[in-house]
């Protein structure tokens, strides 16, 4: 029986790897590799195709580990650089690099820039949050001699995320056995990650424990950042995130650069249909679900920090009624939410004299 359960997981996992269409597909896990500091990084030099139902993407990996056709040496003279940290939001693996907001971007400032010449680097890494973003920076980000850094936070789970990664900020002072755990539990991640019939398993799982949970529980993560009344675990998450915030600015500031903050919404935020499919699931949890919760508690938390933010959730519902701005099977932007946003920072930017 054990034979033939092998058999049939080797079968399983072979005909889902040759079909693709997953992050656990071993082409896409190519594109990542451990980093001792910040946990894991990008490959440089990585290159894959990623398809889906949806999109079909080419995505190239430069020497420096950041998704960019070309690498990154010495700045030139004349040339103005934009560093733009994240998650997978900025990395933005469901389109080609030309039509990410990060290459609009550049393309927009160097429309009528003159002598000066713009060069917008994006910085984004899958499933980062604030924490590995303020780790990055230190280890790899700064020496891309920025200008301007622009700090992406996605109000939708970074607050989880930063309660989460903390330990990683205490480095070499981790106790022990802490250390030990978390490599255990990442390495275990890493291979869920990495199997494709594991992660089938792990959606399936969670989907029969989400319905069999106590109907009188709060709404579960990612949702409790958007929750009338969080679990105090949000409120640690965003003090974390404000922390990591400040170290970006201050070690940018060291080095002559400014610092802005980009705050992203949840597609629900934006989709009336999601927002109904969620705001009824919540209600049956015997919850409230605040729409634009998380983004408000991530402006109050960041209000302290002395730099300019950015609000990407007016323009992006400005944009409808039209062609949807999030792709339908994932939380990422469309083409067509890229340009938008695109167009907003841009403006953004020049009103603020950035």
């Amino acid at each position: 029986m054990l034979a033939i359960a092998a058999a049939q997981f080797a079968l399983y996992e072979a005909a889902l790897r040759i079909w693709g269409h997953s992050e656990a597909a071993p082409a896409f896990q190519a594109l990542f590799m451990p980093d001792p500091i910040v946990g894991y990084r990008l490959r440089p030099n990585a290159r894959t195709r990623f398809v889906t139902a949806e999109f079909a993407t080419d995505i190239a990996i430069n020497g420096q580990g950041v998704r960019d056709d070309r690498d990154i040496g010495p700045k030139p003279p004349g040339e103005k650089r934009i560093v733009i940290l994240g998650d997978s939001l900025v990395l933005s693996v469901q389109v080609p690099r030309a039509q990410t907001f990060c290459q609009l971007l550049e393309d927009r400032l160097n429309h009528d820039a003159g002598p000066v010449r713009y060069r917008v680097i994006n910085a984004g890494v899958q499933g980062y949050g604030p924490v590995e973003e303020r780790l990055f920076f230190h280890e790899i980000a700064r020496a891309f001699q920025p200008d301007l850094v622009i700090e992406t936070i996605f109000v939708g789970n970074d607050a989880e995320e930063a309660v989460t990664s903390a330990p990683r900020l205490r480095g070499a002072a981790r106790p022990m056995g802490e250390a030990l755990s978390d490599s255990i539990v990442t390495r275990l991640r890493r291979l869920v990650r990495r199997s494709m019939v594991l992660q089938v398993i792990r959606l399936r799982i969670v989907s029969v424990t989400d319905r069999l949970s106590n109907v009188a529980a709060p709404p579960e993560p990612p949702l409790q950042s958007y929750a009338a009344t969080p679990a105090p675990r949000i409120a640690e998450g965003l003090r974390i995130s404000r922390e990591s915030v400040e170290a970006i600015v201050a070690e940018a500031a060291a080095s002559g650069a400014r610092t802005m903050v980009m705050l992203m919404p949840a597609r629900f935020q934006v989709d009336d249909t999601d927002y109904g499919h969620l705001k009824q699931a919540v209600e049956q949890s015997h919850g409230v679900l605040v729409r634009d919760g998380a983004t408000q508690r991530f402006d109050e938390a960041l209000a302290p920090v002395a730099v300019p933010r950015f609000d990407a959730l007016p323009a992006l519902k400005a944009a409808l009624p039209g062609p949807d701005v999030f792709f339908q099977q994932t939380v990422h932007l469309t083409p067509r939410g890229h340009a938008i946003v695109a167009q907003a920072l841009d403006a953004f930017i020049r009103r603020q004299g950035l």
